[in-house]
């Protein structure tokens, strides 16, 4: 709360102003889940509190608070695999706020990953400052804990008899690989400058902040999910040129290797 006793210091008068902060909780949040066998469970939570001046009326405070809504839920979609399982519940009322959730729906149950709440009076949060009453407070606060599960569970896929993590690429690891494809025509060391070329282009894409990994023929590349493939042959080495492509599109392109530390980079973006 420290950062709370600093307000005063800084000033009310440059409203609205935010407060953010990482905590560890441990609340009833999912209690229908049955893993949780009626017990609750410590998690962590990001929050963002928001101060906002109002006089006699609410409406555009309230505005913002409905806005927020579409905004985080419309976040949420952006990072799933199957954006149309998160939906906003109903919103309620409870000890003079008003409150919605941000769930996720799933087989076993629906999992709240965020709330947002609307108070009328900042007087709880600020008692100490004056005119308390006239700031109006916006508020969401995420579970990372109960979020990384539900991103988890969102990716859990089962086919055939292989059971996969697909995740958003967004939120995968590694953003793009390079793969030497090896012909049995080709001489050994024909083969050897060709995993080399791999291994550089990889060098280069880290050397670009772009996270990135090398596989051999061993590996099923689809499994990884990792959004941009570049494959380079014997040809690659005659011409510099390789082929980059998107795993989620299936669109590919030729790219010379001096512009591909570049062009993935815009695609990551």
């Amino acid at each position: 709360m420290s950062n709370i006793n600093d307000i005063s210091d800084v000033g009310l008068d440059n409203v609205p102003f935010g407060i953010a902060e990482i905590d560890e909780v441990k609340n009833t949040w999912n209690e229908s889940i049955p893993i949780l066998n009626s017990r609750s469970i410590s998690h962590r939570v990001a929050k963002i509190t928001t101060v906002y001046e109002s006089d006699d009326s609410i409406i555009s405070v309230k505005d913002l608070f409905y806005k927020k809504q579409r905004e985080r839920k419309s976040w949420w979609r952006k990072i799933s695999e199957n954006p149309s399982i998160y939906f906003m519940s109903e919103i309620k009322r409870d000890k003079g706020k008003e409150y919605a959730e941000i769930e996720a729906r799933f087989p076993f149950g629906n999992i709240v990953v965020e709330t947002l709440n609307f108070k009328n009076s900042a007087k709880k949060l600020l008692p100490s400052v004056e005119n308390s009453q006239n700031l109006k407070i916006v508020e969401h606060t995420l579970s990372l804990d109960w979020g990384c599960l539900t991103l988890l569970c969102d990716g859990y896929i089962e086919i055939e008899d292989s059971k996969e993590l697909q995740m958003h690429p967004k939120l995968l690891p590694y953003k793009a690989y390079c793969k030497p494809i090896i012909s049995p025509s080709d001489e050994k060391n024909i083969q050897e400058d060709v995993c080399d070329l791999s291994i550089y282009i990889t060098d280069l894409l880290r050397k670009q902040g772009i996270d990135s990994i090398l596989m051999n023929e061993a590996k099923k590349p689809e499994i990884f999910r990792v959004p941009y493939v570049i494959t380079v042959d014997s040809e690659s080495l005659k011409t510099g040129l390789c082929k980059l492509n998107c795993q989620r599109t299936l669109c590919g392109e030729i790219v010379h290797i001096t512009d591909l530390a570049k062009r993935v980079s815009d695609y990551c973006i």
